[in-house]
């Protein structure tokens, strides 16, 4: 006679009871996969929006896959694999965020790192509205996802940059 509760699980999940995962602030920092956040200017006038690049050094003896977003690639998905995070104190900061609709994966989408390789993606794109911070002192982690196929639920947090805003 599982099915009550079942039911119940389930109506407890769609009633937003059951505890989401874990802080993003308090994730581990990647290992073995080495990811780096780079703030492109430590300081932003208010009303600019902030842009950074992701450094991505694979320190594992074999290729990893990871969403090749060099040049403008998939801004659908930079989201969900290079997910930005920005924090003031010991506190994320809320901004508004545009909702973005991915479309549909490929092989194509993904390169190859091979061990000991090491790539850069500069200027990324991200749907927060960062250019509406207030003037402060700021840093920026992501949480990297390098590989649905291999796990679809771990991602693991980048180092931070930090930047500041000014009047």
């Amino acid at each position: 006679m599982a099915w009550p509760v079942s039911a119940a699980i389930l109506v407890a999940v769609a009633a937003g009871s059951v505890q989401q995962p874990d802080d993003p602030i308090l994730r581990p920092a990647c290992e073995r996969i080495s990811v780096s956040l780079l703030a492109e200017a430590p300081q932003v006038k208010a009303a600019d929006k902030p842009r950074f690049s992701v450094a991505v050094s694979n320190n594992t003896d074999r290729s990893v896959r990871v969403l090749d977003v060099r040049d403008g690639r998939r801004p659908d998905l930079q989201d969900s694999y290079f997910e930005l995070f920005v924090i003031q104190g010991r506190r994320s900061v809320d901004v508004p965020m545009a909702i973005s609709d991915p479309g549909p994966l490929s092989a194509a989408d993904f390169l190859e790192l091979r061990p000991g390789a090491r790539v850069l993606f500069r200027d990324i794109s991200y749907k927060r509205a960062l250019q509406e911070l207030p003037a402060g002192a700021y840093e920026a982690f992501i949480l990297f996802w390098r590989d649905p196929v291999l796990s679809h639920t771990t991602r693991c947090r980048s180092t931070s940059a930090r930047f500041t805003v000014q009047d």
